[in-house]
């Protein structure tokens, strides 16, 4: 997958579940839905990942992290552009397909630079290919906190935040 622009999760009621939206420009936009287990399997691995890292009340704190929050990281509104991914306005470049892909498993590898490799997979087939450096790991963490808060899972998150981190 190519560089990584802007992840997206929102809930859909309807479907009651979560879609991951992954926005890599050129290569298109990426769809995965999220169940309720699936949520949970993958904010414990994060959470992992995190604790391997420092914890995520240091990685909160890191300057990489303040920085991209005063930044503006959770300000910005979700925008894909179909036309820059693909040149013309009839075919917007979903890799996935317009519905996406519903996740069944997680495969994780630590990269020689540092970064967590993520491949969020269907049952069978192609899924999406995430390397994230430790601050857009909580990034991650942090949108799927506010999915599940909107979709009223009761899901008890491991290194939920009683405090603001900031």
């Amino acid at each position: 997958m190519s560089k990584l622009e802007q992840i997206n999760i929102t809930y859909d009621p309807v479907q009651d579940r979560l879609l991951l939206k992954v926005n890599s420009g050129e290569a298109g936009e990426f769809r995965i839905w999220l169940t309720r287990r699936y949520t949970e399997m993958l904010a414990n691995l994060l959470v992992e990942v995190m604790d391997k890292a420092g914890g995520i009340q240091d990685i909160a704190s890191h300057h990489d992290t303040i920085n991209q929050l005063k930044g503006g990281a959770f300000d910005k509104d979700y925008a894909w552009d179909p036309d820059s991914a693909t040149g013309n306005q009839s075919s917007p470049l979903l890799p996935l397909g317009p519905e996406g892909i519903l996740g069944f498993r997680i495969n994780y590898t630590q990269s020689d630079d540092g970064n967590a490799r993520f491949e969020l997979l269907p049952e069978l087939g192609l899924g999406i290919n995430l390397a994230l450096n430790r601050t857009l790991i909580f990034m991650m963490y942090n949108l799927l906190e506010q999915g599940v808060a909107q979709a009223d899972w009761n899901i008890h998150f491991p290194q939920q935040h009683k405090d603001p981190v900031h």
